[in-house]
């Protein structure tokens, strides 16, 4: 293999990495936010508890392992659970707990939920030995929580622990807020999966077909990385401006895409629902048949090599793709050609348009400039036209 053939093979690879979660992106906005939230719309209560209560609510099926938002369970090693464990034994104090109160009897894990895969592995279950522990090998190696002692048990259960418990009715998106900044774990909770959690219901399950359904995996190659729900924060990037349209775009960018999941599960109707996901679909299809593997690439010449994924170029096609009608779908096929030598064009004549698709994303100026450029583009074409970028960086059609 030569040289060149390594280099091609190396940068292949890069490529495909970054297509997992799509290319490197700054989302933030220079604007400041209108509608700040207020204290009193968190709601955070502090019940005296020991490690007994939450081993019995556990029990009794209270504490849901399954919401929407959570990773994985049981990601820790048997040595780490141990060592959780072990530190129980010592009387050491355990990080804080963070749940959200559905109902009385139902309790959200926010924040700790490897710790409590662990307590149930070991106090219910009891499907877990002791290994590996640092001090307590001796005494403890190889015991499950039936082999200990009455006081032994009672000790583990008698340990105080610090739940925070956010209060149920919290605004969904006060609630969004903190999810983010309550998850502490060794491995945060991402956008989507937070937003899983809040927004679970009709709204949620139409994002998970979208991100599902053969047209968006086909679209995007199998290319998009769905353990952490990366594919379903493609689709709700999309849904966000197809329900709210970029024309009334607020920044912040998370906060656009939570209030147009709020819509969509408080508001829309059923067949709301279908229709954008069948318009998303049509889309993905329709992006395929233009553009192939590069659909969703941004590139400045025709024979460049492949760039990543970038979820900022795939809202703004999948968006207005979604747009058309029948007959001008057909017409965009048929000037396929005219479209990428025009949306190269754009590309290649305006820095601050190639721009706006990686730093700055959630910027107000940087979502109506990637839109209406895509907007003018995608007219221009339908009229059989070559675009030009003027001196004073508009589209314009070329000069014959």
């Amino acid at each position: 293999m030569s040289e060149n053939d390594n280099i091609e093979e190396f940068y292949n690879e890069q490529v495909n990495k970054q297509d997992q979660f799509g290319e490197e992106e700054d989302i933030s906005s220079h604007e400041t936010i209108t509608n700040p939230f207020s204290p009193s719309d968190i709601s955070l209560s502090n019940p005296p508890m020991n490690l007994g209560d939450l081993i019995d609510m556990i029990k009794e099926g209270w504490i849901n392992f399954g919401t929407e938002y959570q990773r994985e369970e049981n990601l820790w090693s048997d040595t780490q659970q141990s060592r959780l464990i072990e530190s129980v034994l010592l009387g050491l104090r355990l990080p804080a707990f963070y749940f959200e109160e559905v109902t009385k009897r139902q309790w959200n894990i926010i924040d700790g939920l490897q710790r409590c895969c662990a307590i149930r592995n070991f106090c219910v279950d009891e499907t877990l030995a002791l290994s590996g522990l640092e001090f307590l090998s001796n005494e403890f190696d190889g015991k499950r929580y039936k082999d200990f002692e009455f006081a032994t048990r009672r000790d583990v259960r008698m340990l105080p622990i610090t739940v925070n418990i956010l209060a149920k009715g919290v605004p969904d998106m006060v609630k969004y807020i903190l999810f983010k900044r309550l998850n502490t774990g060794g491995v945060p909770l991402t956008n989507q999966e937070i937003r899983n959690a809040i927004f679970s219901g009709p709204a949620i399950e139409t994002i998970k077909r979208m991100a599902k359904s053969q047209e968006f995996v086909k679209a995007t190659e199998k290319k998009v990385e769905t353990t952490r729900k990366t594919d379903m924060d493609f689709a709700s990037r999309f849904a966000a401006f197809y329900v709210i349209g970029w024309e009334n775009y607020k920044p912040d960018l998370e906060r656009f895409i939570n209030e147009a999941m709020e819509t969509m599960r408080d508001k829309w109707s059923e067949s709301q629902r279908a229709t954008m996901e069948e318009d998303f679909k049509q889309s993905m299809k329709l992006a395929y048949e233009l553009f192939g593997n590069w659909a969703f690439r941004r590139r400045r010449e025709k024979n460049a090599r492949r760039t990543p994924l970038n979820k900022a170029y795939f809202e703004v096609i999948g968006v207005m793709l979604a747009r058309l009608n029948f007959v001008e779908r057909s017409k965009l096929i048929k000037n396929k050609e005219l479209l990428v030598t025009n949306m190269i064009t754009a590309m290649k004549g305006n820095q601050t348009y190639w721009n706006s698709f990686s730093g700055g994303t959630g910027d107000r100026n940087a979502v109506r400039l990637r839109f209406s450029y895509m907007e003018q583009i995608i007219k221009m074409t339908l009229n059989n036209k070559k675009i030009r970028i003027t001196n004073d960086k508009e589209i314009a059609p070329e000069e014959l």
